[in-house]
């Protein structure tokens, strides 16, 4: 029996800019489990270190999944979902039981894409294309065209930090996956100067996104707070910039740009109400969020989030993080 309490697996929703009210299911839990110690990562610094499902130890089975999903489906109404998105607390191909899960949720018909975001950094192991081929959407990250800034924004694990092998991956398993492959890039500057949005670190990347030909291409930047300090996010103008370029190549179709393609609209209705305290303090553990963002997610006033938030401060399981954006809440 897994000793991760069950309905903290599935969280949410969030709100997503890429994919609106997305129903989150985490098939890592715990702590921060990753191949890549990612500069940016809104979860801070990767905890436990794996290259290879085999390697994680009592993993998440199917069994814990369905019992946390049906017990917030009992709850939410289903019109205030728009995907259900394999994410969380690390890379979920780290999951040796990821296709078995998969499977059994799509068992469950909700009628909604079910996505998966994945560092890409597994995709050349047979049984994790096994389990990727089950989802409609694979959002795959891709922020380095070359191995020095691969090296320098992503940090992977030593035994996948060959970069070609990753697009190589990538590129082979969209000849054969009937869904949508997305790439999200994130693009960043860091304080000594490097940046992978411009010069030969964009054209690299373009060049090696060209060879992949995914469904839809992200631009991102890290907005929210978590990343290393000497990181900063770019304006909506620099990645308009970024996309610039992309689009000697790709139509504006395939462009998706933050700050300009938002599905964040629409706000989440709850049937019933739960433990709203554990409700907010797993959706902080997942990614830091505004009070807003809380309201929208749990059908709650300002005021009730503002209050929960500062009760989670005062018993030092939330912390506060103040961007040039906004003012950020996340899990201590």
């Amino acid at each position: 029996m897994h000793n991760i309490d069950e309905l903290s697996i599935v969280y949410g929703p969030v709100l997503s800019w890429r994919f609106g009210r997305s129903l989150g299911i985490d098939v890592i839990s715990g702590v921060k489990t990753c191949s890549f110690n990612c500069i940016y990562c809104q979860l801070g610094r990767t905890i436990n270190f794996l290259a290879n499902p085999n390697e994680l130890r009592n993993p998440i089975s199917p069994e814990n999944v369905l019992k946390s999903l049906k017990s917030i489906l009992e709850g939410i109404d289903l019109e205030s979902i728009d995907v259900v998105t394999f994410s969380g607390l690390g890379e979920p191909t780290l999951n040796p039981k990821l296709e078995d899960i998969i499977k059994e949720v799509k068992k469950i018909e909700l009628g909604k894409p079910h996505v998966i975001l994945t560092n890409s950094s597994l995709m050349h192991i047979k049984k994790v294309r096994n389990a990727l081929q089950n989802f409609d959407i694979v959002c795959a990250k891709l922020d380095a065209g070359d191995r020095p800034a691969f090296l320098r924004i992503n940090r992977p694990y030593k035994e996948v930090s060959n970069l070609n092998r990753i697009i190589n991956a990538i590129k082979e398993f969209k000849k054969t996956f009937s869904g949508k492959l997305m790439i999200q890039s994130m693009f960043l500057r860091t304080r000594d100067g490097f940046t992978n949005s411009k010069g030969e670190q964009l054209r690299h990347l373009v060049d090696k996104i060209r060879l992949i030909e995914p469904d839809v291409i992200q631009i991102d930047t890290p907005y929210r707070p978590g990343g290393e300090e000497f990181i900063e996010y770019l304006k909506v103008n620099e990645l308009l910039n970024v996309a610039k370029e992309f689009e000697k190549y790709f139509s504006r179709e395939v462009l998706w740009v933050f700050g300009i393609h938002d599905m964040r609209g629409k706000s989440v209705r709850w049937r019933s109400k739960r433990d709203i305290e554990t409700s907010v303090l797993e959706l902080l553990k997942r990614r830091p969020c505004r009070i807003f963002d809380i309201c929208d997610s749990l059908d709650l006033s300002y005021r009730d989030a503002e209050q929960i938030v500062r009760n989670l401060i005062s018993k030092g399981l939330v912390k506060e993080f103040k961007t040039k954006l906004d003012v950020y809440f996340k899990a201590s």
